[in-house]
């Protein structure tokens, strides 16, 4: 738990440092080695081409701040999120505050949809066990880069694609914002949440989104979301597609829950 912790992003990524180190992030199955024939479903082309209003599903099975989410485990999320019609899946695999797993990512991989590994990405090893999982995409967070907590943003991101995965890049901040655009990463994302406090920043997700759309990448909507009309806000601002992650694994139906969030395009 981070109850009490005034820089919870700067203690993530410590940790996230601390289990490269430890080798977590090289002990992975090599089960999904990336090929051309194997090659994930593109999170880009999911929010681009969705039938309705696209919702990111997150197997998330804990937060550092409320504990244990739900009773659910992440097979039986996958499973209701697949059924609720998620266009994509995200997946956090730091494991000591979220429980997360790269064998999560794993399961996630092999249904089909574009499966998203989030985590705090400081280091090629984190990147090289996404592709080997079968990840079609990685989230990185702007703000480690922008006070200095991990270097060589742009570098990681050209591994990412050389590894054959699309790059979700995440700001908190207009300024933040700012320097996200000037990167070659595929999406571009806004969450709501201060990732310092994990406490909700001042709400500029309309200003945010415009100049996502000026840019012309998919804009993914972030964090605190739990209504239909939560949802249909992202959708009228202009999001391209929202990721959605505690409303739906601490409801005692996922399933139910993602269905009751579905709006039109």
């Amino acid at each position: 738990m981070l109850s009490g912790v005034d820089d919870r992003l700067a203690l993530l990524v410590r940790n996230a440092k601390e289990l490269v180190e430890c080798g977590f992030y090289s002990n992975g199955s090599s089960r999904h080695a990336r090929t051309a024939a194997t090659e994930p479903a593109s999170l880009v082309k999911a929010l681009q081409s969705c039938n309705r209003f696209p919702i990111v599903a997150e197997v998330k099975l804990a937060s550092p701040i409320a504990g244990r989410l739900g009773a659910h485990v992440a097979e039986e999320l996958i499973l209701d999120f697949i059924q609720g019609g998620a266009a994509a899946l995200s997946v956090i695999t730091e494991p000591r505050f979220f429980q997360g797993s790269l064998r999560y990512l794993e399961l996630a991989a092999r249904t089909g949809l574009p499966v998203m590994m989030k985590d705090f990405i400081v280091d090629g090893q984190q990147l090289e066990a996404a592709a080997r999982s079968g990840a079609s995409a990685v989230l990185m967070i702007e703000g480690v880069f922008d006070r200095r907590l991990a270097l060589e943003r742009d570098r990681l991101i050209e591994m990412a694609h050389r590894c054959g995965l699309e790059v979700v890049l995440e700001t908190s901040s207009l300024e933040e914002l700012e320097e996200a655009i000037d990167s070659s990463a595929d999406v571009l994302a806004f969450n709501r949440r201060d990732l310092r406090t994990f406490r909700r920043g001042p709400d500029v997700m309309d200003r945010a989104l415009r100049a996502m759309q000026d840019d012309g990448r998919p804009a993914l909507a972030m964090s605190m979301m739990e209504t239909v009309d939560d949802v249909r806000r992202m959708r009228d601002l202009g999001a391209s597609g929202a990721l959605i992650g505690s409303a739906l694994s601490s409801s005692p139906s996922p399933r139910d829950k993602l269905l009751s969030l579905r709006v039109p395009l």
